[in-house]
């Protein structure tokens, strides 16, 4: 019994199925058909309607790209600076003030920038970087930071320093704080793009495009914008799902 309660997996799944049972609550207490809480049932026959189409794949397609370039390009820019302030507490003291202003900006004040700048197609990639880079950056350097102490004393001695150890040695110890930092960056820069999209009011493929086009279809019916959530949703209990597998095996291997 005590091995069926501690199981992660186990959990998940009953953790799932509250938020099902929570739905249905919320659903048939606020009533109102589609207009305020559509209900599981009616959510699910409609995503059926959206995944028979073309429309969707393409919008699912168009979000990952935007959301993974600006990813991307703000993983590389956390490493870099990530992995030097980590190592040199004058780069992290230095750096200090720019990464507080990075997760102070407002995220809609950020879309009306780069919308200007960069027009309506391109400005969720830019959003993506400097929403996402902040929160890679402090989980790269909270990893370096959590290599115990006789490890650096050791490594000092024993190597001349420079990038070599740093890569081989203190990376693969801090890889646990990387990877959550990666999945939970990855789900905040989804839902980035999917907000900007809508904000912007970019006439092509993306899922903010379509749950902007499905609401001014009909603004009484949001089943189609529960849908294209529950898309969303799967996307990031996905990027989880694949975060705490490769989680499992770096601490087997240790």
């Amino acid at each position: 019994m005590k091995k069926f309660i501690t199981n992660n997996y186990i959990l998940y799944s009953l953790g799932i199925i509250f938020v099902f049972i929570l739905w249905v609550i919320f659903s048939s207490t606020l009533g109102g058909g589609n207009l305020y809480f559509p209900t599981p049932i009616e959510t699910f026959k409609k995503l059926g309607e959206l995944l028979s189409g073309s429309y969707i794949y393409l919008s699912i397609g168009w979000t990952l790209l935007r959301t993974l370039i600006g990813f991307l390009a703000s993983l590389l820019a956390a490493l870099i600076f990530g992995l030097l302030a980590g190592s040199f507490r004058s780069v992290y003291i230095f750096l200090k003030p720019l990464m507080t202003i990075f997760k102070s900006l407002p995220t809609a004040a950020l879309v009306f920038l780069f919308l200007v700048l960069s027009g309506s197609r391109y400005a969720p990639v830019y959003i993506v970087f400097l929403i996402s880079f902040p929160i890679l950056y402090e989980s790269i350097v909270g990893g370096i930071k959590s290599v115990p102490q006789e490890i650096n004393d050791v490594l000092r001695i024993d190597t001349e320093g420079g990038l070599v150890p740093l890569m081989k040695i203190k990376v693969p110890i801090a890889s646990p704080y990387i990877i959550v930092g990666l999945a939970s960056s990855f789900a905040l820069s989804l839902k980035t793009t999917i907000m900007a999209e809508i904000i912007t009011g970019d006439t092509g493929y993306g899922l903010g495009n379509a749950i902007r086009a499905y609401r001014s279809l009909d603004p009484t019916d949001l089943s189609p914008i529960f849908a294209i959530s529950l898309i969303a949703i799967v996307i990031v209990l996905i990027v989880d799902l694949v975060g705490l597998f490769i989680t499992k095996y770096i601490e087997k291997r240790k």
